[in-house]
């Protein structure tokens, strides 16, 4: 039997410290938020790569308007659909995710300086 280092959250739930960096932050509560952060996240890789969206669709193997949707936080890609644009993007998931992430703080900080009406 193999033991895997956890952490205990305040909700109870044991989440493996290997996981920890991608699953369960109190921001991917808002769906929203996710999408919109890995709709940033893609379109900043596709640009830094110089690809557009109907080459980015073609070596992904996907419909040209599902990536605009994916761009436009409108879509919700599969894991298999996000390992493919990882791969069309010459990018490995860990450091797409890491930039999703990145997106995420980023999406945090601007929601924290605007003020409420």
């Amino acid at each position: 039997m193999r033991y895997y280092s956890a952490c205990f959250f305040k909700s109870g739930t044991i989440v493996p410290f290997f996981c920890q960096p991608f699953l369960y932050r109190d921001t991917m509560k808002d769906r929203g938020q996710l999408l919109q952060a890995l709709a940033s996240a893609v379109e900043k890789t596709r640009k830094e790569r110089k690809l557009t969206k109907t080459a980015l669709a073609h070596f992904a193997d996907l419909q040209e308007s599902y990536i605009r949707g994916i761009t436009k936080g409108r879509r919700n890609p599969t894991v298999t659909t996000i390992y493919a644009i990882c791969e069309a993007l010459d990018i490995p998931p860990q450091e797409f995710f890491k930039r999703v992430n990145a997106e995420i703080d980023a999406l945090d900080d601007s929601k924290s300086t605007v003020p409420h009406k």
